[in-house]
């Protein structure tokens, strides 16, 4: 049970009132699924006012608990939510994900303008119904393989804790974005968390944390959004890692992507995922994430890594400048030219 205090219920439910994701009852519906509650759903009164209707559920997931120790149902519904919401919004949220310890915040995503809808719904639904989209069975072997490299990433700087994803590149180094782990300050008191699943039963599977290497590797880029930390127990010898290479893509390829959304267990998206847009230093796809899923790898269907996922909105696309409602990566080919030759050397031996 996770009772606020009334001045903290009426601020929550003040903010959550005015969201125009959960002005109906059908988009109140998809939040919860967003957010990993579709069983606690039909539990729920979804329908009537936005103020009723907020309430209730505010009401139904503080008294519910958790689905599991680390995830508070109130925590999952609220660490959704900031993918929705301004950032003054977003800082009340984290001040109750913290102060009720329902759940670590997910770290905030570069800002972008409010989102829309994309170019047209007809282009995707004509490419999916007009492709093969048959795989060999070891398809999925394969993606479970590449999954074992993706990591949770849990960060705190004094009193704020926010989360992410990344991915090792090597046996001892791991990819992230800057705006996860910007600065070196962080690496004391950061986790990296491996095997942070449910089996298909639902059932948490055993985890391992690491911690960054004392004066390891450290670089990062702010502008292109990237960081390499060095771990800590060489991680790659038991999870493997994923080569970084300069890879092709094409527009209306797929893309998948192995992530932590708003800091739930390892989770893949891999369907309606088709690439729209590249140029510039960046990739940009239908693939869905949700906040926390920042850091993540972008890979073709041949599970290589073609992208760091670091953004999504209401975006430009660099050469354009017109805007769609999209997600976005980096692409790996201009990580690999800023790199300073030390790690580009040991990249290159990892990719070997």
């Amino acid at each position: 049970m996770s009772d606020l205090e009334i001045e903290d219920r009426k601020q929550l439910i003040t903010l959550l009132k005015d969201i125009p994701e959960l002005a109906t009852e059908r988009s109140r519906l998809q939040i919860l699924e967003l957010a990993g509650l579709k069983q606690l759903a039909p539990m729920i009164d979804l329908s009537g006012a936005s103020f009723v209707a907020v309430s209730e559920i505010v009401s139904y997931l503080s008294k519910y608990g958790g689905l599991t120790y680390e995830h508070k149902t109130l925590g999952l519904f609220l660490n959704t939510l900031k993918g929705f919401v301004g950032v003054q919004q977003q800082e009340l949220l984290d001040r109750l994900l913290i102060k009720y310890n329902l759940m670590t915040p997910i770290a905030a995503l570069p800002s972008v303008d409010s989102w829309k809808g994309g170019e047209t719904t007809v282009d995707v639904l004509e490419k999916i119904v007009g492709e093969n989209t048959l795989r060999p069975i070891a398809f999925l072997e394969r993606g479970l393989e590449t999954a074992r490299s993706v990591a949770y990433i849990g960060v705190q700087s004094g009193q704020k804790r926010w989360s992410g994803t990344g991915f090792l590149v090597a046996e001892d180094l791991l990819l992230t974005n800057n705006h996860v782990l910007p600065s070196t300050d962080l690496l004391q008191s950061s986790i990296f968390r491996f095997n942070y699943e449910d089996d298909f039963q639902g059932h948490a599977q055993p985890s391992e944390e690491y911690h960054a290497k004392p004066n390891g590797f450290f670089h990062t880029n702010q502008a292109l959004d990237y960081t390499v930390i060095q771990l800590d127990g060489e991680p790659g010898q038991k999870w493997g890692w994923l080569p970084l290479l300069s890879r092709n893509i094409e527009r209306r390829d797929r893309v998948n992507i192995i992530q932590h959304p708003a800091g739930r267990p390892k989770e893949i998206s891999f369907q309606n995922n088709f690439v729209e847009f590249i140029g510039g230093n960046v990739v940009q796809y239908v693939t869905s994430t949700l906040n926390g899923s920042s850091g993540s790898p972008v890979l073709n269907d041949g599970w290589e890594v073609v992208a760091l996922h670091h953004a999504g909105g209401n975006i430009s696309e660099p050469t354009t400048q017109r805007r769609y409602f999209r997600n976005e990566g980096i692409l790996v080919g201009k990580i690999l030219a800023d790199l300073p030759p030390e790690l580009k050397k040991l990249l290159h031996i990892a990719a070997s």
